[in-house]
């Protein structure tokens, strides 16, 4: 497994210092094995600039303003975030500072942490009852306790990290790795795009180049978005072998969201609304079949959109609809107009072409 960058702050103004950093020397000592740690004691502009290159960052106290910039900025950039507050929210710290203006930006940074590692039965049950994050872990002291060994926690934390890495792999994929999964599951759902042979070629080359960890995320990704059957058919049509990883058996935290594992709904609206269901029985006829599956997976997508999170396999079933069913655009626009949904299938179309690479033919035209 490739090296994960991580970073670890313990801010030297923080009550618990020389605590921390007892904990903290030993830990980074044992974790060089598998990370690339930096330990920091106080940030400044040129690190904080360089923060986008950590794959985790690890804080330790709380209550210190340069932790709540780090948390900030950490956020923005969609980095995994633990936090292990080194009693810092028992009942007795934490009274000093619920009634301030401050705790209710503490609060949003504490309940987006990926996890939340406390170092002991006290602490864990003290931090449950604030119902902040649900995400904890007890991992305990070895400088508090002789119950266990600094190998036996580095090897714990290590584990967390690795966790929530790849509990977060949605915000971490790069554009490069998310153009190479896209273009393969196009060849996996679109087997004439075989004849695009410059295509083909470079992703037969780009995929030989993959990192095991860049291979991970993409697996990964492809599990949650529900297009791992077009990703596998697509690597089998470009002869390249993945490796062997079984994505359910990764130790993850849940999505934030749960994802329809179904292919998006071309028959039956998803919506009850009586005045969109009377609005398709108007404007589409019982005999336009391609049409009216189109235009009904436009409204569940939309339906989707408005209520939730699309998975990416639903995009795929319209670029599917789009590319291999027969209907005419002409009807499809004035069938969209009629339904106030052309803005919205104009963004489709257009999200289809910069993802999945849907040729120009099959896109539809909204200012006909």
């Amino acid at each position: 497994m490739d090296k994960q960058h991580l970073l670890i702050f313990l801010p030297s103004g923080s009550a618990n210092y020389a605590l921390g950093q007892a904990y903290v020397s030993k830990l980074q000592d044992l974790l060089t094995q598998d990370y690339e740690v930096t330990c920091l004691h106080s940030l400044d502009r040129s690190t904080l600039s360089l923060l986008g290159d950590f794959d985790v960052i690890h804080v330790f106290t709380l209550w210190h303003r340069s932790v709540l910039h780090l948390l900030h900025k950490a956020y923005r950039l969609h980095i995994p975030v633990v936090i292990t507050p080194l009693g810092d929210l028992q009942p007795w710290v934490y009274a000093q500072h619920q009634h301030s203006y401050e705790w209710l930006k503490w609060k949003k940074v504490i309940a987006k942490a990926s996890a939340v590692q406390v170092c002991g039965k006290l602490e864990e049950h003290s931090f449950q009852q604030l119902r902040l994050n649900a995400r904890t872990v007890l991992i305990k002291n070895p400088i508090l306790t002789s119950l266990v060994t600094f190998e036996s926690v580095a090897q714990a934390t290590g584990k967390l990290y690795r966790k929530v890495i790849d509990s977060n792999v949605r915000f971490s994929i790069t554009e490069e790795s998310n153009a190479l999964l896209c273009g393969t599951i196009q060849l996996g759902i679109d087997d004439f795009m075989l004849r695009d042979h410059e295509q083909c070629r470079k992703l037969s080359q780009q995929w030989p180049l993959l990192t095991n960890e860049q291979w991970r995320k993409i697996l990964i990704y492809a599990t949650d978005e529900h297009v791992d059957d077009y990703l596998s058919l697509g690597l089998e049509r470009l002869s390249i072998s993945k490796p062997e990883l079984n994505v359910h058996d990764i130790d993850r935290y849940p999505l934030p969201w749960k994802y329809p594992e179904d292919d998006l709904p071309s028959d039956t609206l998803i919506s009850h609304s009586i005045l969109v269901r009377s609005k398709l029985s108007e404007n589409v006829d019982k005999n336009e079949v391609g049409e009216r599956k189109l235009v009904i997976e436009m409204i569940n997508l939309h339906h989707e959109t408005e209520n939730g999170h699309v998975p990416l396999r639903h995009l795929a079933n319209v670029y599917t609809t789009l590319r291999f069913t027969p209907m005419d655009e002409d009807r499809v626009v004035d069938i969209m107009k009629a339904m106030g949904l052309a803005g919205f299938a104009q963004k489709v179309t257009k999200k289809l072409q910069k993802t999945l690479r849907l040729p120009d033919g099959y896109a539809i035209n909204m200012r006909h």
